[in-house]
C-alpha cells in the first residue's frame, strides 16, 4: 500500500513534533539528573562523615546501602562497543546510546559524543567516523604520542634609516 504524498506530510509533521518533545524533555530532564547524582554524592559523604565522628565501624542500615554510581558517558559507549562486538559508526553509537535512555551532553550531536570517544584510550578510530573498542596494552603500558613539533616564523623587523 502506498502512503499519498498528503499521509507523507502528516506524518512527517507528526515525526517533527514528536522529535521537538523528545527534545524538550532530554532538556529538562538531564539538569535533574545532575542534581540527583549531586545530592548522592553529597549523602554519601555525609553518611562517610557520621560514621567517622561516633567512631563505629559498622554502618546504619540506610548508610550501608551501595551508591549507585554514575557511569560516565565513556564507560557507557565502551559498553556499547562492547556489546557490539565490532566497530560502529558514530550515528549508530549515537542510536544505540539514546535506545538505552541515555541523555547526550551539551546539545546532544553526534560531535558530543564524538569528544569522549576521542580522548579515551580504550576507543580507536578504524575509518572515517567509524570507531571499536582498542586491543592495546593495559592503561599502565600506555605510552603518549608525541606532538609533532611546529617551526616558529621568525619576526622579521623592519630597519630603520636614521
Amino acid at each position: 500500500m502506498l502512503v499519498g504524498n498528503d499521509d507523507n506530510a502528516d506524518l512527517i509533521g507528526v515525526q517533527r513534533r514528536l522529535q521537538a518533545r523528545i527534545a524538550t524533555l532530554e532538556a529538562e530532564i538531564f539538569p535533574m539528573q545532575e542534581e540527583l547524582s549531586r545530592l548522592r554524592i553529597q549523602s554519601d559523604l555525609v553518611g562517610r562523615a557520621l560514621n567517622a565522628g561516633s567512631g563505629e565501624t559498622g554502618t546504619p542500615d540506610a548508610l550501608n546501602e551501595v551508591p549507585t554510581v554514575r557511569a560516565s558517558v565513556s564507560d557507557r559507549i565502551f559498553d556499547i562497543l562492547k556489546n557490539a562486538s565490532e566497530a560502529l559508526h558514530v550515528s549508530e553509537i549515537k542510536s544505540r546510546y539514546l535506545a538505552k535512555g541515555y541523555v547526550i551532553p551539551g546539545q546532544g550531536n553526534e560531535s558530543n559524543l564524538l569528544v569522549y570517544i576521542v580522548r579515551d584510550h580504550r576507543f580507536v578510530r578504524v575509518s572515517k567516523g567509524t570507531y571499536a573498542l582498542s586491543k592495546g596494552e593495559p592503561l599502565g603500558n600506555v605510552v603518549a604520542k608525541p606532538k609533532a613539533k611546529r617551526r616558529r616564523r621568525k619576526k622579521v623587523r623592519e630597519k630603520s634609516n636614521g
